[in-house]
């Protein structure tokens, strides 16, 4: 009697898996599916979900097959701090003449560079037309947006992640995030310029390409728990294959690097001219 309770919390777990391996559709056409989503699979009289996918996926996957998905899970748990934050050493800093609006730093911020304000007049300007850096701007923003579209797309038409199977645009939802420690990091950034306005310091802010890494400690813990969830969720998506890794590798350098020209050409708009 002291071990049928145990038994009997995991019976509901241990039919739900079975009920779903008998209804899997065959195992061939599942195993290997690049870009085919769960919904596109014949689940037997009951309506198929992302979890019974994942199962049927995962549970007719002979050995082989599950130590690759391991490995691409791995690559996968790599793209959010390579292609935000490795892949952009001491390019992420800015400099600008001034302070940014509050608005526009946070996005700044959030698309991963660090504006750095130089006092004085900045030598070097690429673009002294703020016209031309608005209409780059635009343009930018509609190449951004467009690699959120391949985003979705991809994330909807390939495998889900484990942390949310029922939601579709996760890692999507990941990148738009970045807005909070990003006006964490701006709250925290004015507090230190108004400090540095009453002391006696400069008033250049100090270039650090690491985001957060000169600020306090709320700031760091912030930009910390982000890019842990996304290697979370990047590595919890399930059953990566090899093209699907590719792809997934070349929308998340189209999604890190229009959105770094876009915080450039915000950066171009605004600065004050040299």
């Amino acid at each position: 009697m002291a071990f049928s309770f145990p038994l009997y919390l995991l019976l509901p777990l241990l039919v739900t898996v079975t009920s779903a391996q008998s209804t899997c559709p065959d195992g061939e056409e599942i195993i290997y599916s690049p870009f085919r989503p769960w919904f596109s699979f014949d689940y037997g009289p009951e309506p198929g979900d992302c979890w019974k996918a994942a199962i049927c996926l995962l549970g007719q996957a002979d050995p082989a097959r599950n130590q690759q998905f391991a490995a691409t899970a791995l690559v996968m748990g790599l793209l959010p701090m390579v292609f935000r934050d490795i892949a952009w050493p001491e390019r992420r800093v800015v400099l600008v003449s001034s302070p940014l609006p509050t608005l526009a730093e946070v996005v700044v911020r959030a698309l991963g560079l660090e504006p750095a304000v130089k006092g004085g007049s900045i030598a070097g300007a690429a673009l002294r037309s703020r016209f031309r850096a608005m209409v780059l701007a635009f343009a930018s923003l509609f190449a951004l947006l467009a690699s959120y579209a391949g985003l979705a797309l991809v994330e909807i038409y390939s495998k889900r992640t484990a942390l949310g199977c029922v939601y579709p645009i996760i890692a999507l939802t990941w990148c738009l995030v970045s807005v909070i420690p990003a006006a964490i990091h701006v709250v925290f950034e004015s507090f230190r310029r108004r400090g540095v306005k009453k002391g006696s310091e400069s008033g250049d802010t100090r270039a650090s390409a690491v985001q957060g890494g000169d600020q306090q400690w709320p700031v760091q813990i912030s930009w910390g728990i982000y890019y842990i969830i996304g290697t979370l969720v990047y590595t919890s998506i399930m059953a990566v294959t090899p093209l699907e890794l590719f792809v997934w590798v070349v929308i998340m350098a189209a999604v890190s690097g229009t959105g770094k020209m876009l915080a450039l050409y915000i950066c171009l708009m605004l600065r004050s001219p040299a």
